[in-house]
């Protein structure tokens, strides 16, 4: 699975269409990024194997091996340090329980968790019994989606899910609005993303959502625990192993293209992220890439 991220940090979720917009994933977390990014569907997860740092703009959890976790809708969200995880994630528009526009299943039963401000990502542990339950059927969605012609199945289950769900929220005491800060740090974050090739100043990344440098900063350090400049060189390295990874350009055009000025300053941020140099990860990459297409 390949993450597509839109200019505004939306995801395009792979696979979820308007006929069935319900898609899983079984994703290996050492062969696939998930930077922050936000998309409408919402989300449960299982964790198959190892552990994983799930970031909100509000909050950081670890999720080990039988847990999982809830994403609400349009929630910015990161994964992080999950070298050896492997998680089962099922994303599905609210439309997909919901039915029709303003239905009493949207009303009465997806709206109070969507429009939720204080809910942003959820544990689920299985410390109650009912949470146990929803880990169980988890499980068995997972499993179900190796079958053909299963998704009146699939929304039944995921009913019961969401029933589950709804029990664990009356049981859980949620703390304060973790999302104040969410739609400024969305508007820097995409202006970033349309500008990351030039020189950016501290100044301009504040200006574009009316705020104090000052400010600026607190609200990355609150909400993505790094600064607009660190986010900024990360992008600009995210965006180079890409071309990388897709094209045939020189180092030297790459290093132009992404905003590092010259391919020698390039080289040295980029080993002293990946370990390796631009060219070492090109070959590296496709060597992969041959080897998958062999086998």
């Amino acid at each position: 699975m390949k993450l597509r991220i839109r200019n505004n940090q939306m995801e395009e979720v792979e696979g979820l269409y308007n006929e069935y917009p319900y898609v899983f994933h079984h994703v290996d977390l050492s062969k696939t990024a998930i930077p922050w990014h936000w998309h409408e569907a919402l989300e449960f997860c299982y964790i198959q194997e190892g552990s994983v740092k799930v970031a909100t703009a509000g909050q950081s959890q670890v999720f080990s091996k039988d847990e999982g976790f809830f994403i609400n809708s349009n929630v910015l969200t990161a994964m992080t340090d999950g070298a050896d995880c492997v998680i089962d994630s099922h994303l599905f528009h609210p439309v997909f329980l919901g039915g029709h526009f303003k239905s009493v299943f949207e009303t009465k039963y997806l709206d109070p968790v969507i429009q939720n401000r204080k809910l942003d990502l959820l544990p689920v542990r299985g410390e109650t019994d009912t949470q146990r339950q929803l880990l169980q059927k988890l499980r068995q969605l997972s499993r179900l989606q190796s079958k053909s012609d299963v998704e009146f199945q699939t929304r039944n289950l995921l009913s019961e899910i969401w029933l589950l769900l709804l029990e664990q929220l009356q049981q859980t005491e949620l703390k304060a609005s973790p999302l104040k800060n969410q739609d400024r740090i969305l508007t820097m974050l995409s202006f970033i993303q349309e500008n990351y090739e030039k020189k950016l100043t501290l100044q301009q990344i504040a200006d574009v959502s009316a705020i104090s440098t000052r400010e600026c900063l607190r609200c990355f350090q609150a909400s993505i625990r790094q600064s607009p400049m660190e986010y900024l060189m990360e992008y600009r390295l995210q965006a180079a192993a890409k071309l990388l990874e897709t094209t045939d350009l020189p180092v030297t055009e790459i290093a132009m293209r992404t905003g590092w000025g010259s391919s020698s300053y390039f080289t040295k941020m980029f080993h002293a992220s990946r370990s390796k140099t631009p060219n070492a990860h090109r070959k590296e990459y496709r060597a992969l890439q041959k080897k998958a297409l062999e086998e």
